[in-house]
């Protein structure tokens, strides 16, 4: 069965710091566990913000649960300088904590420091547990790998393929996607689940694009794609329905429409 895993992000309200601006977690991640469990999910990405800044015992709870904590959702900076570095132990702390197996990252969007970029990233690789693969999100807007042939470039001289990995988007474009399964496809081994509209920050149930998704998943399955996916963002954020239990029923609606879709 195809492992489908739940993003802490998609119920977590501050995930932007549009609660407080610090971007403090203000979902109690551990007290959901059984009822994600319940809900069917494998797995979960964790946010950052979830393990990094728990208070109490909470970090605790979440990594003794009953469900693994897949992915750490890291937003590690790859600039230079002692805070940057700082950010990048921090992360790679959380990960061994966390026993994870993959660890999401992205470099950062100054072209002048690709090769900066490369050594950090081959540094903090090497300082990963040897069982855990850096998961690139190249996300666009933030990220020079957002273009597949300096994606391909930075992951050549930074890591095997057992180390560096990537993930792409439902909402990438197709040629975008063929793009980066072009570029760099042996090491795509999972898939953001987000249709988030960026001009109205909205993000719509899946059984109402459930077309769209279908041709997603034809798209990349067509061009060698096996791998797992998360549940990053689901409806009712920015709504008055913005709140962890909320959410967590959303997601649990859609896992339900996703998994039919995998299963094709």
């Amino acid at each position: 069965m195809t492992e489908i895993l739940l993003g802490t992000v998609a119920i977590e309200p501050n995930r932007w710091g549009t609660v407080s601006r610090d971007r403090a977690p203000v979902t109690l991640v551990s007290a959901l566990l059984d009822s994600i469990d319940a809900a069917g999910f494998d797995g979960l990405e964790l946010w950052d913000g979830h393990l990094l800044r728990a208070s109490g015992d909470e970090g605790e709870r979440i990594v003794s649960g009953p469900l693994p904590v897949t992915i750490f959702n890291s937003y590690a900076d790859f600039g230079p300088g002692e805070e940057a570095q700082r950010s990048r132990d921090d992360a790679a702390s959380g990960v061994r904590r966390a026993d994870s197996r993959a660890v999401k990252f992205n470099v950062g969007n100054d072209p002048a420091d690709e090769d900066g970029y490369v050594e950090r990233l081959s540094q903090w690789i090497d300082e990963l547990p040897s069982n855990v693969a850096a998961m690139c999100e190249c996300h666009q807007g933030i990220s020079v790998a957002e273009d597949p042939a300096v994606a391909a470039r930075i992951f050549d001289r930074a890591g095997p393929v057992e180390r560096l990995r990537a993930l792409v988007h439902t909402h990438d474009a197709p040629d975008l996607l063929r793009a980066k399964f072009d570029a760099y496809g042996d090491r795509i081994t999972h898939v953001h689940v987000n249709f988030l509209d960026f001009d109205a920050m909205t993000h719509p149930r899946l059984c109402d694009v459930v077309d769209e998704l279908r041709a997603f998943r034809d798209l990349v399955g067509g061009l060698g794609f096996a791998g797992s996916w998360t549940l990053e963002f689901v409806a009712g954020l920015l709504t008055d329905r913005d709140e962890p239990a909320l959410l967590l029923d959303q997601a649990a609606q859609d896992l339900s429409t996703l998994r039919a879709v995998v299963a094709g």
